[in-house]
């Protein structure tokens, strides 16, 4: 087994595997531009041909014989791609609700910890809400299940109680804006690329929306052993430079934890230490090292730049790019480096240099949700949560001249009524009309987000908006309705 101190800088991000020289030492101006190094003539022919892949907002060129690897998504909800496999959607679905119902939470009066389950048909699949835990009855975790075409895609949160009715008009809004892309495209309108699909953006997004985190993968052919990533995230905004590669490699050098680490740091062989700009992201610096053999342990390369970002700016997250050789089992080292020191650096540069900015229109193509909207006649019941911003109709009797539309938009509760009831024989002889708040069913009658004045001064102005305290009447809930409470699974496939 090699030394604890090597098995220490392993473990430790590259941050932790590389050293920062002499802060006098002039850094070569070539290493801030791209192409730094020429391609071998074995490399040569990698690179002949070449593909572009989009990440989140971002592009980079790797050789078209390269195979990608995508790693957890947020966007901001975990985002889950299952190519090809609804049916496997589905089995987790139902069992992630047989679990909630199977279990119960003992600090509240054994409740089971499922919670809801909510049918959409646009796209078609259910988002099923539940405790997190026994005791930790404040968090939940509620997780969309949808089938788009051939794919399965699970889109997951874990929240706050108080925050459930938000983080599901999240998650049906999320499930909307994705469609699928073929892998070689790169969309021109605002959003996201990730495995297999394209998240478009809000019309509006928050910051909050923004909470973008992307991690990439790619694996050489030629060089199986060769495993480059990409990991981009917010800048922080508190403290940008505690990420800063350049910072945490000087913590290392300068304070090593033992001597034996300190012996072992200086047996690394270092290539490059420098500031590094990669197109508009400018707040970068790289390491590249070479780690020495060890007992069980070959030598292999460990590249990696940092970039902090600039705080909420999309376009300039946080980014961590990293190129290892020596990689067998996900373990660098285990195998022996396929790559001479002068390939690895130029298959570094080489990447490294093509990685840009997705270019993308100043807005939206559409407003709003910009997935298919749902059919008119679309039904939803008092206290669901709207599915499609529009004119929504009711049915129960309300007062003289209530044209029973009202304009709600998509993610808002769906509101009680005023009714009006049968006068008693008292109440006839003193002319008054009894009247009563109640639950109703809702229609989709019209997609005009216009409100013009002469609409706005037509709406009833007995209707009431439910509170979030409020307790959903019985009669609120109908089994046919998008958003209804039930315990089925995902629709079944459609021939």
């Amino acid at each position: 087994m090699y030394p604890t101190a090597i098995r220490r800088l392993i473990l430790i991000p590259l941050a932790a595997a590389s050293l920062l020289l002499a802060a006098c030492d002039p850094h070569p101006k070539e290493w801030k531009t791209p192409n730094m190094t020429a391609l071998t003539p074995r490399l040569q022919p990698l690179f002949e041909k070449t593909k572009t892949v989009c990440f989140g907002r971002f592009m980079v060129d790797v050789p078209a014989s390269a195979a990608v690897v995508w790693g957890g998504t947020d966007v901001p909800l975990g985002v889950t791609i299952y190519r090809d496999s609804v049916d496997e959607v589905k089995g987790l679905a139902q069992k992630f609700v047989d679990e909630l119902k199977s279990e119960k939470a003992i600090y509240l009066n054994n409740i089971p910890l499922l919670i809801s389950v909510d049918e959409m048909r646009q796209p078609e699949g259910q988002i099923v809400t539940g405790y997190e835990g026994f005791e930790a009855m404040a968090e939940l975790k509620i997780s969309g299940f949808f089938r788009l075409n051939n794919d399965g895609v699970i889109i997951d949160a874990r929240p706050l109680k108080r925050q459930k009715d938000e983080v599901i008009a999240d998650i049906k809004s999320m499930a909307r804006r994705l469609r699928q892309r073929a892998d070689d495209e790169a969309p021109a309108e605002p959003g996201n690329c990730i495995e297999h699909f394209f998240l478009s953006d809000k019309q509006n997004p928050t910051q909050d929306d923004l909470m973008e985190h992307i991690r990439i993968g790619f694996r050489l052919k030629e060089f199986p052993d060769a495993h480059f990533s990409i990991y981009v995230a917010p800048s922080n905004p508190h403290n940008p430079e505690g990420d800063s590669l350049q910072a945490q490699w000087k913590r290392i050098k300068e304070d090593p934890a033992t001597p034996e680490e300190k012996a072992a740091i200086a047996k690394i062989k270092y290539f490059r230490e420098s500031p590094r700009q990669i197109h508009d992201w400018k707040t970068g610096y790289e390491v590249l090292v070479l780690n020495p053999d060890e007992e069980h342990v070959h030598s292999y390369h460990d590249f990696q730049a940092k970039f902090t970002g600039v705080p909420h700016d999309q376009f300039r997250p946080y980014a961590d790019i990293q190129f290892q050789t020596g990689v067998g089992g996900n373990a660098a080292g285990s195998a022996k480096a396929s790559l001479t020191d002068e390939e690895a650096i130029a298959v570094w540069d080489k990447i490294t240099s093509t990685i840009r900015g997705r270019p993308t229109r100043a807005v939206p193509a559409k407003s709003a949700d910009t997935g298919p909207r749902l059919a008119l006649g679309e039904l939803a019941a008092t206290g669901r949560t709207c599915p499609e911003t529009g004119w929504w109709e009711h049915d129960a009797p309300g007062p003289a001249g209530d044209n029973r539309r009202q304009h709600i938009r998509a993610g808002d509760r769906m509101p009680h009524v005023v009714a009006i009831g049968e006068p008693s024989i008292w109440q006839k002889l003193k002319g008054e009309r009894p009247s009563y708040r109640t639950a109703t069913v809702w229609k989709l009658v019209s997609y005009d987000d216009a409100r013009s004045l002469a609409d706005m001064t037509t709406q009833p102005t007995l209707i009431a908006q439910i509170s979030p305290s409020d307790d959903l009447p019985k009669d609120a809930t109908d089994p046919r309705l998008e958003g209804g409470r039930g315990e089925g699974i995902l629709p079944n496939e459609k021939g």
